[in-house]
C-alpha cells in the first residue's frame, strides 16, 4: 500500500466523486479509478459504491478512512517538522489594511522566530482583490472581513475582532453625534459598512469624508476632522484618542482566514495558521 494511494482514497471519500477528486488532485480520472481498484484488490474489500450520482463510501471504506486520516496527518507532521524546517522557502499572505496593521506584525514576528529561513510576503489589498488572488493561486492565504461568495475558497478559521468608535475630541453623548465620519473610500470595506449601518440604525445624518488608506484615516481623526470605526488593537496604541464601545452587533467583526479550496495546503501555511490561532487566543 502506497501513501499516495491513501491520499487518493481520502480525497475521493471526502469529495464523494472520482471526477471531483481527479480535478482536485490534478490526475486523470482513469488513474484515480485504477488506484482505488488497486486498494480494493489489495485489501480484498469494496471501498466505494459507484453510481451516476458519485461514489458512496462503504462501511469498510469508513474504517479505512479513519486510518488514512491518522496516517496522513502524521506524515504531514513529519514533513512539516523536518522537510520544511530544513529548506528555504516563502509564504505569501494577504490582508486588508486594518488587519495588516493590527494583528499581522506580531503573527509574522512569531512565525519568523520559529521559521527563520522562510521568506514572508504580505500583500495588502482590498477584499475583492484578495479574493481574486486566492482563486488564482497567487496567495497562500488571506485575512478578510467580508462575506465569502466563491465556492473556490474555503475558511480555515475565524475570529472576532473588537472594534470601536474613535475620536480625538471627547463625545459626551453618542446619541447627539454630529461630527463627520471618516471612512475608507472602498465601498466594500467592512468597517465602513458596519459604521454606516450603525448610523442608519440611530438615524444619524452626518457628513462623510473618504480616505483611501488607514494612515490617512487615523491622521484625520487625530487632527479632529471626524470620527471613525476601527479595530481596538490599533486604537489602544494611541493614547490621544477617545474610544467608545458601540452596543449590540456593532462592537465586533468576524475575520476569516481563507485559502484556495482546490490547492493542497503546504506545511508552512499550516504552521502559520497554528501560530496565528495561538496568538489570537
Amino acid at each position: 500500500m502506497e501513501i499516495n494511494d491513501l491520499r487518493i482514497f481520502q480525497t475521493v471519500a471526502y469529495e464523494k466523486s472520482i471526477s471531483k477528486a481527479a480535478l482536485k488532485l490534478g490526475y486523470a480520472q482513469s488513474n484515480i479509478t485504477m488506484r482505488i481498484k488497486f486498494l480494493e484488490n489489495n485489501l480484498n474489500t469494496t471501498l466505494f459504491i459507484r453510481s451516476n450520482k458519485g461514489s458512496t463510501i462503504t462501511p469498510n471504506g469508513e474504517k479505512l478512512l479513519e486510518y488514512a486520516d491518522k496516517i496522513l496527518e502524521l506524515i504531514d507532521r513529519v514533513n512539516e517538522e523536518f522537510l520544511v524546517s530544513n529548506s528555504t522557502s516563502s509564504i505569501k499572505i494577504g490582508a486588508t489594511q486594518t488587519i495588516s496593521a493590527s494583528i499581522l506584525p506580531k503573527v509574522f514576528s512569531l512565525f519568523h522566530e520559529r521559521n527563520p529561513g522562510v521568506s514572508m510576503i504580505l500583500k495588502t489589498q482590498e477584499h475583492k482583490v484578495l479574493l481574486d488572488m486566492i482563486i488564482k493561486g497567487e496567495l497562500d492565504g488571506a485575512f478578510v472581513a467580508s462575506e465569502i461568495v466563491s465556492a473556490k475558497v474555503k475558511k480555515l478559521f475565524t475570529f472576532k475582532e473588537e472594534v470601536a468608535l474613535t475620536s480625538s475630541v471627547e463625545i459626551n453623548n453618542l446619541n447627539e453625534l454630529s461630527s463627520p465620519i471618516i471612512v475608507n473610500s472602498d465601498h466594500e470595506c467592512p468597517y465602513r459598512k458596519l459604521l454606516q449601518k450603525w448610523l442608519i440604525r440611530n438615524s444619524f445624518k452626518v457628513n462623510t469624508i473618504e480616505f483611501d488608506s488607514l494612515e490617512a484615516i487615523l491622521k484625520g481623526i487625530t487632527e479632529g476632522l471626524g470620527v471613525s470605526l476601527l479595530p481596538k488593537s490599533i486604537l489602544q496604541e494611541n493614547s490621544r484618542l477617545f474610544i467608545y464601545d458601540l452596543k449590540d452587533e456593532f462592537n465586533e467583526l468576524e475575520i476569516k482566514f481563507i485559502v484556495n479550496k482546490a490547492l493542497r495546503m503546504n506545511p508552512l501555511v499550516k504552521n502559520f495558521v497554528n501560530i496565528a490561532k495561538e496568538y489570537i487566543k
